[in-house]
């Protein structure tokens, strides 16, 4: 499975958020990043690697086919990340923003590096095809 240039790059970038998380925890006493933060990263690391192979698999099928399924990853990862957050507000008792705030950064952070990693490599692609 890490032979994947994918896998082995969110591996790479999960391992950089944790560390970060730990010297954040380290460094600064105001703030306190939880379990659920770590959880959350977890959570979005497994969620990024399923969704990003279920959307290449539609590489080697027609361009209909590849963008119906990164349109349907987006949502998918949208829905998936929008339950969680939504029963943590709707059931703890006490809400915490660090957790919150972490939360949605892991959202935008993974999002942002598949559809980055797509991009690149998908430029190669269509040079080749306007040629």
């Amino acid at each position: 499975m890490f032979s994947n240039p994918f896998v082995k790059s969110i591996s790479i970038l999960a391992l950089l958020l944790g560390i970060s998380m730990l010297v954040f925890n380290q460094v600064q006493t105001k703030w306190n990043l939880g379990w659920l933060s770590w959880i959350s990263l977890v959570y979005y690391y497994g969620l990024s690697v399923i969704i990003f192979l279920v959307s290449a698999s539609g590489i080697k099928k027609d361009n209909k086919t590849f963008i119906t399924r990164v349109y349907s990853s987006i949502g998918i990862r949208f829905v998936f990340s929008l339950g969680p957050l939504l029963i943590y507000l709707l059931f703890a008792k006490t809400k915490e923003m660090s957790f919150i705030i972490s939360y949605l950064l892991f959202y935008f952070l993974f999002t942002a590096f598949e559809i980055y990693f797509l991009v690149v490599n998908l430029r190669p692609d269509s040079t080749q095809k306007d040629v």
